[in-house]
């Protein structure tokens, strides 16, 4: 029997109207991975459960930025577009999955909306983290790697990579205080956190898109594999 995945989708305004997309990368290495993407648009926070009663995990993408009002901050000069009814469904959203305990994983802003859901806070931009950090919204096309991550033992990414592994990278916020119980398991090497675990909990997203490498990079579509296993 395939697992039945949601998977969040973005939104965009044309001719007045918003759309809801996700990108084919992310239905590829799902599939690849043998699960059954299921596309999950937001819906009154009311109907969250009856939404999510037919699926055995979700997966939670990229896309704007994180509304900074959702973690109790101010917006910065540097904040960039934000989608605060989108916000506020998906950390319902992960909030409901956390307590039936299905497998959660997150890519790039899903990573950091899943911190913000539990309770977790960001940089609003890089340029705001207290070290010197070097370019993380690359220039090279998504195939390509253009930094390296340190990974920790013992974590979902180890069996993948060791303790080494080459990422792309497309963000300009990151997380700055972890959410409760979650864990960083990865970094770059200017320490932006690179990936999470929650520590009971089947909880896990990495910042870089795995799903714009799988297709040429065999650890990538591994990362979905192993979290299609977990479901």
């Amino acid at each position: 029997m395939k697992k039945r995945i949601g998977i969040t989708c973005s939104e965009e305004l044309q001719n007045d109207k918003y759309v809801h997309f996700i990108n084919h990368d992310y239905l590829h290495g799902m599939i690849e991975a043998g699960a059954v993407p299921v596309l999950l648009p937001p819906i009154p926070v009311e109907d969250i459960e009856m939404q999510i009663e037919s699926i055995d995990g979700l997966m939670v993408i990229g896309g704007c930025d994180v509304n900074p009002l959702v973690y109790n901050q101010e917006p910065q000069p540097l904040l960039g577009e934000t989608d605060y009814p989108r916000d506020l469904y998906e950390i319902a959203l992960i909030q409901a999955c956390a307590q039936k305990k299905l497998p959660i994983f997150g890519v790039c802003r899903g990573l950091q909306v899943i911190n913000v859901a539990f309770g977790g806070t960001l940089y609003q931009d890089l340029s705001y983290a207290p070290q010197k950090t070097f370019l993380h919204s690359q220039k090279e096309r998504k195939e390509c790697a253009s930094h390296i991550m340190k990974v920790e033992k013992n974590s979902f990414l180890y069996p993948i990579f060791q303790d080494k592994g080459y990422v792309n990278s497309f963000h300009h916020q990151a997380i700055d205080q972890l959410g409760e119980n979650l864990k960083a398991v990865a970094w770059s090497d200017d320490q932006i956190i690179e990936a999470i675990e929650h520590t009971s909990l089947p909880v896990t997203a990495v910042q870089f898109h795995p799903e714009g490498m799988c297709a040429t990079d065999k650890k990538m579509q591994e990362i979905f594999n192993q979290f299609i296993r977990q479901c």
